[in-house]
């Protein structure tokens, strides 16, 4: 119960800040909606007014398992993420739970000034968006340093341009086995 509660107020918190969201999932009230976690499912209905409320699902209308590669690149990535998912159920609902999650925008700066005022949550917003931004680099770095060694050092993978030349030439080479393949023919007949 403690974590649907928490999910629940996470969620709609998200759609107030979204303009527009929760109007989309209006018309899709009633409906149930379950997160299937490995350990746990959380199931939700779909309220008169569009937000999520916590209920009891027999069989939802959509469910929405994450996986492993979701879990880990949800920190970094955000809602692309969520592409990492596994979907079921009604396809209307999907798309708009779709559509929705990936409108939802955390606005953090509005959530920290009644905490420590504008000034200050303007500069925190800053500051860790300049982190989360340094973070990305460093790991897109470190990816293309280990890509570059994989390839050119250790020799384990095969460069692009390699891969397109060999396969260039395996299809000049069966487009000339096609040729005397019909050469043959033509000079047994």
């Amino acid at each position: 119960m403690i974590a649907e509660g928490l999910v629940e107020r996470g969620l709609n918190h998200l759609l107030r800040q979204s303009p527009g969201a929760a109007e989309s999932l209006q018309r899709h009230a009633g409906m149930g909606v379950r997160f299937d976690l490995a350990a746990r499912q959380l199931d939700f209905r779909i309220a008169d007014d569009g937000y999520f409320s916590e209920a009891v699902v027999d069989v939802p209308d959509a469910t929405i398992r994450p996986t492993a590669r979701l879990l880990a690149r949800l920190p970094f990535f955000g809602r692309e993420a969520l592409r990492d998912a596994d979907y079921a159920g009604d396809p209307a609902l999907l798309a708009t739970l779709d559509r929705v999650f990936k409108s939802l925008r955390w606005d953090a700066e509005a959530d920290l000034a009644p905490v420590v005022g504008d000034i200050a949550a303007h500069r925190l917003h800053a500051a860790g968006r300049t982190a989360l931004d340094r973070i990305d680099a460093m790991f897109a770095a470190l990816g293309h340093n280990a890509s570059e060694y994989l390839v050119e050092e250790a020799e384990l993978m095969a460069r692009g341009v390699d891969v397109a030349r060999f396969n260039t030439e395996v299809d000049a080479l069966a487009d000339a086995a096609a040729r005397l393949d019909a050469r043959l023919a033509r000079l047994e007949s």
